[in-house]
């Protein structure tokens, strides 16, 4: 029930808007084969190529349907889109034609040249080499062909800087998003479009009035989308609009998949074995004897090939997906509100089972009933700023939350759906009457070519066998739906996913819960955004990442509240991060991933997320409290790390109709790091790739100079953290003011600034800090401060007796008595009661009787420099607040003092404090407090109004000197060098090892290393020229002429001009 309610909120995000081209116009331009791009969607941790003419996975290429990312095993040969009509043409000949692209046994002219689809010009940027990639804006074009005004971002220019803050460099257009305007709902989507314009197999012109267009006047406008939350994680869905822009109209249509398997790697597909089950509407393969190619590498997952949606057929009187509902289409409009039963539903229990609530009013044209208007909170009939639009978004599918948001649109707000609105018309797949799967085939590769239109033909039209059918063999398959009507200007829709898993029962679980939210039309809570990495700073044995808190701002318009929770921290040595996935389900699986860090919001979502999958737990932290920086220091120097800063949400908790607890868990943003065979490293905002390392001989870091000057009431703490070390501003002052609301300086809201005072300016930045709180403090100038605040509370560490040796005992505590009456405070001084022989105060009793009374003490206020107002009971009789409390205690031997302080606020016109009170003791002799002896009270202080603390800076520094002193610390590591050592990366390419390396550490800034025989023949020169914090470098072990060296024993010398010089060995040991 769990995964089914989480799966609810991802996958229709996906399935409710998977009509949202329905009705798109044409292009008017045409496909064109030179237009080709390859992309590669690594979203989650499915990764294969992807051509724009709707191939997916290009064997012999990799990865081609990899999983899990990262490790080399591929699954998918490749998968290609088919249609196929029924036409006749000028010699009033029945034909066939069949469009689809596959790098294989395709239709050719006599040229060569490809019959097919092919890439329209336009929807990717032409300079490039990819397809229109949703988190790269370097793919996409200068204006989206189809969007007005193409989309423009007014808020962006190319100037390789982030303008208008939405985590994506120079995006001068909107992402044309699957979900409107802007929006990036999934972690990663594709989008593109081709024709069949090439296609001149067959005389026939699907447009008279145009014959230079061919084909079958299909275009199809395509998306690929991936998910990174845990549900999701193993799925690539795709979703193709197919649009008849011709003027033909077929009366007999089929859309279908082929898909060609390579389970166990490119050259391991001879053993694939598959089987399907037409109820789930899944197939699936796997590899014969369990191990795959190369290295022979075990266990073989299993994929699976799951069918999602099929055309529509809207006139034809019957309930084709019977949901109660005949010859609903996306296209409808509004319609009229129904408000009297039926409400238009045509039959109400078949409508009942599908969509598991009863019907109710609504517009005509929401035939599904889910679309939800506005929320009127005061009720007077019309939507008002700050009120939930719910779906009532308007036609950009935009409201205030959202990024891009320019203001109302037509249809916001105005109590009735318009198309672009979530959950009607093509942005909801239950308004389409589906006809489902209607064919499927499973057979070696090869057995039906993809040119052999007749013979595909008769397959696609065959009903599915009825029963299982194992097969095995290069394995191929084709999936099929039709016959349905594809008339001039119609478009229908086709959407398939595949998914990869550990065992068959994985992977049926996962395909079972997929079509339960995609049939549920229901919409993904997504992630919050990105972190922004700062600052990635490599030290010595330590590496500091500093990150921006954009990620706390972040809007989840399906649960409608902002639902930032946390900071995760991974660091890995393989950018994929599979290190990190420790954590497993109930059935063994790999779940979720273990962070070396946690920071979280303090409130009220902490431990361990109710809402499990298939029995693991999402940690949501212990309410550390949020910071946006981690100094991690359990690295090795010379080891390079990939790390991740990603923030999470705290998903959704809530209890069903029958007292049974649903939601959805939490999610993750996505943390992708690209590497080529080339070595070379893409990161993401929130990515990075670091190698910690020593700094150069006579490197001074930088520290604060001096002491930290406090003049401050307040008790708390403060810490200066140096983060970026190049930032400090050398010999900076620097002053943290504090200020609070509260009459008392005991509660309230204290807060700082913090000033340059050399520069005599203020950072503009200002913090709020809570009472019993830790606040950290924006980046400034490289640094960063923490402030840890008191609350008001007694130090009994450091109260007590000052001077004297009275026996009688003490306590300091407050009247209970006058707590009902509101009286009672946590007064934030410090107090001295100073005993003599003779009067030296006067107690004024403004609770007691009587009025004044001359005493042998003083009360003295030490925090404010004044005398203390008090009053002073001789003794008290028994009562609940003070009772006996030591053997031999009278109930006449209690004596005491309270503070108390003016308060004109109040109708008494005061508020007692701090009650100190002796306690006779008569099992012993007793000596009382002798003229001289002193009791200090001492409490712990938030800050307050006119606190200060004042520091200066000192940047970092080089010390030619302390270089000299330090070259004997030179070094080579590892030495000696057996074999390899912990920092080599593995291999890019399937075989082999990756680059051997070794290290000079400690070196001066500028330094030339020798390295040679022990005959004295120069092996290598390297020269060493770096900033005053990399005092190390990499030797890839190969000669002055490429080669690899011997192995044997090596002399180097270090030679730093001014400096001075270092000769020492190493060893390469076999």
């Amino acid at each position: 029930m769990k995964q089914a309610i989480c799966w609810m909120a991802f996958l229709l995000w996906f399935a409710g808007v998977t009509g949202l081209l329905a009705q798109r116009e044409p292009d008017p331009n045409v496909g064109d084969e030179r237009l080709r791009r390859v992309g590669t969607m690594d979203g989650n941790l499915v990764r294969t190529l992807f051509i724009n003419w709707g191939e997916i996975a290009h064997w012999p290429d990799s990865p081609s349907g990899e999983w899990p990312k990262g490790t080399g095993h591929q699954y998918v040969d490749g998968v290609a889109l088919i249609v196929q009509g029924r036409a006749i043409d000028n010699n009033g000949q029945v034909i066939y034609p069949m469009e689809t692209q596959y790098r294989e046994f395709v239709d050719r002219g006599p040229n060569e040249e490809l019959w097919g689809w092919a890439p329209l010009p336009g929807y990717f940027n032409p300079e490039g080499t990819e397809p229109a990639l949703s988190d790269d804006p370097t793919t996409w074009p200068n204006f989206w062909p189809d969007k007005p005004d193409g989309w423009v971002n007014p808020n962006e220019i190319r100037n390789d800087f982030d303008d208008d803050g939405n985590g994506l460099v120079d995006d001068v257009v909107f992402w044309n998003g699957f979900f409107g305007k802007g929006v990036r709902n999934a972690d990663l989507e594709a989008y593109f479009v081709f024709d069949d314009d090439p296609d001149e197999e067959w005389d026939f012109y699907p447009d008279p009035a145009n014959p230079d267009r061919r084909g079958m006047g299909l275009e199809v406008a395509a998306r690929l989308f991936q998910w990174s939350q845990v549900l999701a994680e193993d799925v690539i869905f795709a979703v193709y609009f197919i649009t008849n822009e011709g003027k033909y109209n077929y009366d007999s249509t089929y859309y279908a998949f082929y898909i060609d398997w390579g389970v166990g790697g490119t050259d391991d597909s001879s053993d694939d074995t598959g089987d399907y089950d037409t109820f789930l509407d899944i197939a699936w393969a796997w590899d014969y004897d369990g191990f795959g190619s190369p290295g022979r590498w075990s266990p073989v997952g299993v994929a699976g090939f799951a069918f999602l949606e099929s055309p529509g057929i809207h006139d034809d009187g019957l309930d084709n997906d019977e949901d109660g509902v005949i010859d609903e289409r996306r296209d409808s409009g509004p319609g009229v509100f129904l408000d009297q039963p039926p409400y238009g539903v045509d039959n109400v229990d078949n409508f009942r089972n599908f969509y598991g609530r009863e019907p109710g009013p609504h517009w005509s044209g929401d035939e599904d009933i889910d679309w939800r208007s506005y929320t009127d909170v005061n009720g007077n009939g019309q939507w008002d700023e700050g009120e939930p639009l719910n779906d009532d978004l308007g036609r950009d599918g935009l409201g205030p939350e959202h990024f891009g948001y320019s203001g109302p649109d037509e249809g916001e707000g105005d109590g009735m759906p318009t198309p672009g609105e979530p959950n009607f018309d093509f942005t909801d797949k239950d308004e389409s009457d589906q006809i489902g799967l209607t064919g499927f085939r499973i057979f070696p590769v090869h057995t039906y070519e993809l040119w052999n239109e007749e013979q595909n033909w008769e397959v696609f039209r065959s009903a599915p066998p009825p029963h299982s059918q194992q097969v095995t063999a290069n394995l191929g398959m084709f999936f099929s739906s039709g016959p349905f009507p594809l008339r001039a200007g119609q478009t229908e829709n086709y959407s398939m996913a595949l998914l990869f898993g550990d065992d068959f029962d994985d992977l049926v679980l996962t395909k079972k819960t997929i079509q339960q939210i995609y049939n549920a039309d229901y919409r993904f809570a997504q992630p919050p955004e990105k972190p922004r990495l700062k600052a990635v700073i490599p030290g010595n044995g330590r590496v500091i990442l500093v990150w921006d808190d954009r990620a706390e701002r972040s809007f989840d318009p399906f649960l409608q509240e902002h639902d930032f929770e946390g900071y995760r921290i991974y660091r890995s040595t393989e950018p994929e991060f599979l290190e990190n996935r420790l954590v497993t389900d109930a059935f063994g699986r790999l779940t979720f991933r273990k962070p070396i860090a946690q920071f979280d919001v303090k409130n009220e979502w902490q431990g361990l997320h109710p809402i499990d999958v298939n029995g693991a737990k999402f940690y949501l932290g212990d309410n550390s409290g949020l910071q946006h920086y981690f100094i991690d220091t359990d690295v090795q120097n010379g080891v390079t790390y990939y790390y991740a800063v990603v923030s999470y949400d705290h998903g959704l908790v809530d209890t069903s109709a029958t007292g049974a607890l649903v939601g959805i868990t939490p999610a993750e943003c996505t943390s992708n790091i690209e590497k080529d065979i080339a070595g070379n490293v893409q990161v993401d905002i929130n990515t990075a790739v670091v190698t910690p390392r020593a700094p150069a001989a006579g490197y001074v870091e930088a520290d604060i100079e001096g002491e930290i000057v406090r003049e401050t009431i307040g008790t708390g703490d403060v810490k200066i953290d140096i983060l970026i070390p190049d930032s400090v501003k050398d010999g900076h002052t620097y002053t943290i003011e504090f200020g609070d609301t509260s009459f008392f300086h005991n509660q309230g809201t204290p807060y700082y600034l913090i000033y340059d005072v050399t520069d005599g300016q203020r950072i503009p930045r200002t913090d709020t800090l809570w009472i019993d709180e830790v606040s950290q403090s924006p980046l400034v100038d490289g640094f960063t401060v923490t402030i840890y605040n008191d609350e008001v509370d007694l130090d009994m560490e450091k109260t007590g007796w000052v001077v004297g040796s009275t026996t009688t005992r003490w306590r300091v505590n407050q009247d209970k008595r006058f707590s009902a009456l509101n009286l009672n405070i946590n007064y934030p001084a410090d107090f001295e009661i100073t005993f003599t022989d003779q009067i030296a105060d006067t107690a004024v009793n403004r609770l007691g009787f009587p009025p004044t009374l001359p005493t042998k003490f003083s009360v003295y206020n030490l925090t404010e420099g004044k005398p203390a107002d008090y009053q002073f009971i001789e003794f008290y009789v028994k009562d609940s607040t003070l009772t006996p409390f030591f053997p031999g205690q009278s109930t006449d031997s209690i004596e005491a003092v309270m503070v108390w302080v003016e308060d004109p606020r109040s109708l008494i016109g005061v508020k007692t404090s701090w009650r100190f009170y002796l306690e006779a003791d008569t099992t012993v002799e007793v000596v009382p407090p002798q003229p001289g002896d002193v009791f200090r009270i001492v409490t712990t202080k938030p800050f307050r109004t006119g606190d200060r603390i004042t520091f200066t800076m000192k940047a970092p520094g080089y010390d030619p000197e302390k270089a000299r002193q330090e070259l004997d610390r030179i070094a080579v590591v590892p030495n000696p060098y057996v074999v390899t050592a912990v920092w080599e990366e593995k291999s890019p390419f399937r075989f082999g090892r990756g680059e051997r390396k070794l290290y000079f550490i400690h070196l001066p800034k500028q330094c030339t290393i020798r390295i040679y025989t022990l005959r004295g023949y120069l092996v290598d020169e390297i020269e060493h020229n770096s900033t005053i914090d990399d005092g190390q470098e990499a030797w890839n072990m190969l000669n002055k002429d490429g080669q690899e060296i011997a192995y044997g024993v090596y002399i180097y010398q270090v030679d730093a001009p001014g400096i001075g010089r270092k000769i020492g060995k190493f060893a390469v040991i076999k």
